[in-house]
């Protein structure tokens, strides 16, 4: 078992409001993909993603799915360095769709700066698991991700 981070730079990128007045920014895009190489060149299933997708939708509903700016090297996200709050996750054909609010935190202001900049972003993924190669030699994340 080991640690595996991977990112994605966030397709299709929009930055969302929740009306005229609010200064909340709120990011959408492509979050990851089910079956093909990624930065990091892994491979996500669908069932991996899938079944992932499932065990976080809880903390999303419940508004506790934090995510930090910079890649930690620890697989849990430390609060005082939270820079967003994922606000929903759906899988649509093989894509990965997420909603994000970018949080009031040093961390999150940064990330704000940054896109609002032109800044193309990642989102990553840490959990721990492992890898098994395909008859290609691609690295494929195992069941136990």
């Amino acid at each position: 078992m080991q640690l595996l981070q991977d990112t994605f730079v966030i397709e299709n990128l929009q930055i969302l409001t929740e009306g005229k007045n609010s200064d909340v920014m709120k990011i959408k895009g492509v979050f990851g993909r089910c079956n093909e190489k990624n930065n990091n060149g892994r491979i996500y299933p669908t069932s991996v993603l899938q079944s992932q997708l499932e065990k976080v939708t809880p903390l999303i509903s419940e508004r506790r799915l934090c995510g930090e700016l910079d890649h930690p090297q620890n697989d849990t996200v430390k609060l005082s360095n939270a820079s967003h709050l994922i606000t929903h996750l759906e899988m649509k054909g093989h894509e990965l769709i997420g909603e994000a609010e970018l949080l009031k935190t040093p961390a999150g202001l940064t990330a704000q700066a940054l896109i609002t900049g032109g800044v193309k972003i990642g989102i990553s993924s840490r959990g721990m698991g492992t890898l098994s190669e395909d008859h290609n030699g691609d690295k494929i994340v195992n069941e136990d991700f």
